[in-house]
């Protein structure tokens, strides 16, 4: 089971954003509905017939009490593997009762204050079968010439849409799952889901599907020179965002890639840095983000730094303040201005 909290800014071809309507997403999950031959029907954890204008209602007005730079809903995916889909038989209603087992896990893995839990009622959300997907120009099979980018996969691919606000019903709680370990610990409710299908469905996960060391899995070269190549351009365009003396070595970051033979945490700091760039903010502690995949506390020394640049600033702006206003402290009120009326 493939569980996974889109980042918008990365989608691909249906990059979005989701700080306004969640009308553009619904348009393409409807869309792409339409292209496979099926209904375009929404789901959630009271009905099996939601409809697209619903939903958009819904998830647009559950927004009271968020900024207009901060995120309105989230996108999530759900993706059995093709031996999951054929256990179930490929059956929509199994996928349909799956995904609301998921949805309350979602919800209670939230950590409120005064140890308060969630379930899917207490969210906003809708959910929608695809039942093909296509290849990107990163597959194994594109790299290896047996298969073109944008062609359909082969087999069972039926995977489930999720979209679902970022405030709870009562717009009381922010809800984001990409935000802080300590409020949502997006990697264990993946894990979660994983065992949910297990245990709902009575499924033995194959040896192939089961973690294991990545070490031990076979690595094809050519895959994994295009993933380096992609890496090369990602860090040349961080390198325009940040000053020199914040540059990153391209073949540092392939190193640390292959260490940690591109597994999801280093892809996801790394989106952490681009982030960053883009922000404006310091990236200079970027290769222990890579490297480690967890934020290291500033040292003291560093933080003393820090500390003392910031005093500089307030004094500085405290003198300049001073100075203006020191200009024309013998004068009195209006005098100056009068005399500039009659220059002009």
């Amino acid at each position: 089971m493939y569980v996974k909290l889109i980042n918008p800014k990365t989608h691909g071809k249906a990059a979005y954003t989701n700080t306004g309507s969640c009308a553009q997403t619904l348009n393409y999950l409807q869309h792409e509905a339409v292209g496979e031959g099926q209904e375009a029907t929404f789901f959630n954890a009271d009905s099996d017939e939601l409809g697209t204008a619903q939903l958009l209602q819904r998830i647009d007005s559950n927004v009271k009490g968020l900024r207009a730079a901060e995120a309105k809903f989230y996108s999530l995916v759900l993706s059995p593997s093709e031996q999951e889909l054929a256990h179930i038989g490929n059956d929509p209603d199994k996928l349909k009762a799956y995904t609301r087992q998921v949805m309350d896990q979602y919800a209670q893995n939230f950590r409120l204050p005064g140890g308060r839990q969630l379930d899917s009622q207490s969210l906003v959300w809708g959910a929608i079968l695809h039942q093909d997907r296509t290849h990107r120009g990163t597959d194994p099979e594109v790299v290896a010439g047996t298969a073109k980018a944008g062609a359909k996969r082969a087999g069972l691919q039926t995977h489930v849409h999720i979209i679902v606000s970022a405030r709870d019903r009562e717009q009381k709680l922010t809800l984001n799952p990409g935000g802080r370990r300590q409020r949502f610990d997006l990697m264990r409710w993946q894990a979660a889901a994983g065992r949910q299908f297990e245990q709902q469905f009575g499924y033995e996960a194959q040896a192939h599907e089961k973690l294991r060391p990545q070490a031990a899995r076979p690595r094809d070269p050519a895959y994994d020179a295009g993933r380096l190549d992609k890496i090369a351009g990602r860090v040349a365009a961080i390198n325009q965002l940040v000053p020199r003396e914040q540059h990153l070595a391209p073949d540092q970051v392939q190193a640390i890639a292959q260490a940690r033979q591109f597994d999801k945490t280093f892809y996801r700091m790394l989106r952490r840095v681009e982030e960053r760039a883009r922000d404006g903010r310091p990236i200079d502690n970027a290769l222990q983000l890579l490297r480690t995949g967890r934020e290291q506390a500033p040292a003291p020394q560093r933080q003393a730094v820090t500390a003392l640049h910031a005093v500089q600033h307030l004094v500085r702006n405290a003198q300049a303040t001073r100075d203006e206003r020191t200009e024309h402290v013998a004068e009195k009120p209006g005098r100056r201005s009068a005399e500039l009326d009659i220059e002009m």
